[in-house]
């Protein structure tokens, strides 16, 4: 019988805890992005989210398989989207402005924040990045969490049907554009065109990307690193 190395055994931690670093990363992200959906929509006078239950940071409540399964193999994803009728706005179409941004807004916060913690660390705390696992789980759950964040934010502000940008699109849009009916009737072919061809991809090197070089670099200026 043959038995793992050592090597081999280190090699499975880490590998695990890669794991564990990125469904810690997923914890954070996803539930409060809906969150703030709901917390939004409660603010400007609807309550359907707190009636379905979805008034949470409950992970297990917000999410999505499809949307998961997404992100492994696209690097893009989503949460199961929050109940809203916007029937209840108190402001029309300013409210639902609010209620799809706040989403969006969360997780850029989410993300400068962690990027932040990550770079702090680098500078007063070093050390610990060299404890053993545990070292290697943080790590590797400050790098997820925030890029994720940024992702998810950046990816959520596609004009495509049902994602947040395409609500904000609409609230600025006439009840009868062309647009608004063209993305309705055809998301499920862009989402499998943005797939397929990695176009998100390049979306976010170039939108995405040059805002966290930008805070990198005001971050590492700040903690002169």
């Amino acid at each position: 019988m043959l038995f793992p190395s050592a090597n081999a055994d280190v090699g499975f931690i880490y590998s695990l805890l890669s794991l564990v670093a990125m469904v810690m990363a997923l914890f954070v992200a996803m539930p409060f992005h809906e969150f703030a959906h709901a917390a939004a929509a409660k603010h400007e006078g609807d309550f359907t989210a707190v009636a379905y239950r979805r008034y949470t940071l409950a992970f297990h409540k917000h999410f999505d398989f499809k949307g998961f399964l997404f992100l492994l193999l696209f690097r893009f994803g989503w949460a199961k989207p929050v109940p809203v009728d916007e029937r209840n706005f108190k402001r029309g179409k300013k409210s639902k402005f609010i209620v799809a941004s706040a989403g969006i807004v969360t997780n850029l916060i989410l993300g400068t924040f962690f990027l932040f913690i990550y770079l702090f660390i680098i500078k007063f705390f070093p050390g610990i990045f060299e404890v053993k696992y545990f070292g290697y789980l943080l790590f590797q759950f400050l790098n997820i969490v925030y890029s994720l964040n940024f992702m998810l934010a950046f990816f959520n502000l596609l004009p495509i049907y049902p994602l947040d940008g395409f609500k904000i699109c609409e609230s600025f849009c006439r009840y009868d554009s062309k647009f608004v009916d063209f993305m309705r009737r055809n998301s499920f072919w862009i989402f499998l065109i943005v797939a397929l061809t990695g176009i998100y991809y390049y979306f976010y090197m170039y939108t995405g990307g040059i805002l966290v070089e930008g805070l990198t670099k005001l971050f590492v200026w700040i903690l002169g690193l």
